[in-house]
């Protein structure tokens, strides 16, 4: 299993189609752990470093939520505000 695999289970209920998707993200915390501990805070003068990593269901989820695009500006500094917080702490590598 890759640290990316997702799972999509799609019922119908009352009429509707419910697709529910999930994904295992052990082995992605686990990663983030590991890198945590030995990835450099900065790379070279750029001064840039590896802040956290998002499994894919999570980040759909965040961009409904705060109404912006994967990828975008906006959904950058929602993603930025989750991973501060403490619930998502796992998520992140080396942090803002």
């Amino acid at each position: 299993m890759s640290l990316y695999d997702v799972t999509e289970r799609m019922v119908e209920q009352d009429g509707k189609l419910i697709i529910q998707r999930s994904q295992d993200v052990q082995n992605l915390l686990d990663d983030n752990a590991n890198l945590a501990s030995f990835a450099p805070s900065a790379h070279g003068d750029a001064k840039f470093r590896l802040a956290g990593r998002i499994p894919f269901v999570v980040a759909e989820q965040w961009s409904a939520e705060c109404g912006a695009a994967i990828g975008t500006k906006e959904f950058g500094e929602y993603v930025k505000r989750k991973l501060q917080d403490g619930d998502f702490a796992r998520l992140r590598v080396k942090g803002f």
